[in-house]
Order: C-alpha cells, then structure tokens, then sequence
C-alpha cells in the first residue's frame, strides 16, 4: 500500500514538474543539449528517498536544488575532461593510454575531485602538489608563496576530508 501511495504521489510530481524542469535546466546549460537526461536523474534521485514525494513542501525548490548540484557534477567532470586531455595531447605518442586506461583514469580523476568538493581552489592545489606531484610540503609553501605550517594545515584538512568521504564520521 506505501509503494502504490508513494508511485501515485511520483508521478503526480512527474507529470506536475517534468517539463517545468526541462526547460529550467536547458535555460541554465544553453550549450548542453541534455536536460531530458539531467531531468530524468533529477527524479531518479527522488525515486531512492523512502518518504517522498509527499514530504517535499517546496517540489521546484527541490527539484531546482537537486538538478543543480547535477550540473555542477556535470560541469566539473567536463572541466576534468578537458584538462586531462589536454595534458594528454602533450604525451609522447609511445605513452599514451589506451581507450580504456583513458576511461580508467578519468573516473580516478572524478573520484578525487569528489573526495576534495568543499575545499578551497588553493587547499586542493597544495594537497595535490604534494601527493600527486610528489612534492616536499617545502617545496609546496615556496612554489605557493606560502607558510610551511598553512601548507601542513591545507594538507591536514585535505587527507581528513578525503578519509571521512571514504570511511564515513568514523574518526
């Protein structure tokens, strides 16, 4: 019985909003030509709550939030993109990675971005500097104009963040 009141009350909001949200998100990514999609994972994010769609107040303010933070995703993994093959075309033609290493790494690549979303610009550059580019934090504070101890502290917060998006608040 909660299954068929919690399907009636989806697509009621499915058929109230859908296209309201189309065109909201195609207003909002004018080059993108996937608002259908984003649309479609803006409800499907709906589908996995147990309560809803009667437990929304506010369904567009909802939706609009939701839709959102999926084009920020999506922008973010394009922005990945292009920066990845951009470093890729200055690759020797011996080294470059197959199809499916490219697809490989470019999912690691979104992986850390997720694991350091809410830092600063500056904290994931230090962060990086130092664990990718395998720099000393020496290094990092002088290429940066920083302090070494504002170094230490941008990379303490960093491997704390990525630790508790990997284990959860379990420190």
């Amino acid at each position: 019985m909660a299954v068929n009141t919690h399907s009636k009350g989806f697509n009621e909001l499915y058929q109230s909003h859908h296209e309201w949200l189309v065109h909201w998100i195609a207003r909002r990514n004018p080059g993108g030509n996937n608002a259908q999609d984003l649309a479609q994972d803006t409800f499907v994010r709906l589908l996995d709550r147990p309560r809803l769609p009667e437990a929304i107040r506010s369904p567009r303010a909802w939706l609009t939030k939701v839709a959102g933070n999926l084009l920020i995703d999506q922008i973010r993994r394009q922005v990945l993109e292009r920066n990845y093959l951009a470093v890729l075309e200055n690759l020797p033609e011996a080294t470059y990675p197959s199809p499916e290493d490219k697809w490989e790494l470019l999912g690691l690549l979104e992986h850390i971005d997720q694991l350091l979303s809410g830092l600063r610009p500056l904290e994931k550059t230090v962060f990086l500097m130092a664990r990718l580019d395998g720099m000393t934090y020496r290094q990092v504070a002088e290429s940066q104009g920083l302090s070494l101890s504002s170094v230490e502290k941008y990379i303490a917060k960093a491997m704390l963040k990525c630790y508790a998006a990997t284990y959860g608040d379990r420190y």
